[in-house]
């Protein structure tokens, strides 16, 4: 009996733990999307000697960034 129960209470917060809030795969792609164009933009800014000139460039590229669909590599 007690292990019928063990099992039970298993199971149910198996399923509760299944149904939890929590972050959306919506969220996440735009929350990947949102760090991996910003890394790029900054790092367009670095790479350039002379930022007047390279600002508006490396803005465009910021604001037109779509990122790659994620690997298999990236899951792992």
């Amino acid at each position: 009996m007690k292990t019928l129960i063990a099992v039970l209470t298993g199971c149910l917060m198996l399923v509760l733990l299944a149904f939890a809030p929590g972050a959306t795969g919506a969220e996440a792609a735009s929350r990947y999307a949102a760090n991996y164009c910003k890394t790029r933009y900054n790092l367009c800014l670095a790479r350039c000697p002379d930022r007047v000139r390279c600002f508006s460039r490396c803005l465009t590229q910021y604001k037109y960034c779509v990122p790659p669909a994620p690997s298999l590599g990236d899951l792992l």
